[in-house]
């Protein structure tokens, strides 16, 4: 009797277990091979920048930020010059948000998912092993995408000669405009402003 019980709760199980948390996204691409289009000796220093839609979204973020009100936009900066820049995100003329606030608001909710097992688990017992699996599925998805946020988010650094740059960053959407300004700085404190316009 109990194994055609067990066998009749294993499509439950595999079902369960398949829609366990994980956290899935690409690396960023290169924009496009435009900047080395672009690059001739007037324009040293060449940005390119998208504004994410969903489906980018879901690709290289695993998660729908726009519908938790941040707009995500790559920017590519390819420095074809002799100097090294640096760069901030204090000094871009939209407001972004830090990595880790995003990252919060999009998070798996553990605390939902194993509250939703342990009911069902309260009828059929069998139920407590993927709610205890998808716990810590959850747990594990979050943290990967804490990381992966933070490793894809501008933040201040060198872009050193002949070199490129290619960093997120998030603007509440409420505030964002596609065109925008980045200053750069290079070693002896001089400014160097692009204006950008997200594609």
């Amino acid at each position: 009797m109990k194994k055609p019980y067990l066998l009749a709760l294993l499509p439950i199980f595999l079902s369960a277990l398949s829609s366990c948390a994980n956290y899935r996204a690409s690396s960023l691409n290169a924009l496009s091979s435009e900047p080395i289009i672009y690059n001739t000796s007037k324009e040293q220093v060449v940005v390119l920048a998208k504004a994410y839609n969903k489906t980018d979204c879901k690709r290289y973020l695993d998660r729908d930020v726009i519908s938790k009100g941040y707009q995500p936009v790559q920017i590519y900066i390819q420095n074809n010059s002799d100097k090294n820049y640096h760069f901030s995100p204090d000094r871009i003329s939209l407001a972004c948000a830090r990595s880790d606030e995003v990252a919060e608001r999009v998070h798996t909710s553990t605390i939902a998912r194993v509250t939703a097992y342990g009911i069902g688990a309260f009828f059929i017992f069998p139920l407590i092993i993927p709610a205890i699996v998808d716990g810590m599925k959850s747990i594990e998805a979050n943290t990967s995408l804490d990381n992966d946020f933070a490793a894809k988010t501008a933040r201040e650094q060198v872009i050193y000669k002949h070199s490129h740059f290619n960093k997120l960053i998030f603007v509440s959407v409420e505030s964002y405009q596609p065109n925008f300004n980045i200053s750069l700085v290079d070693n002896t404190g001089q400014v160097k402003t692009l204006q950008v316009k997200a594609s």
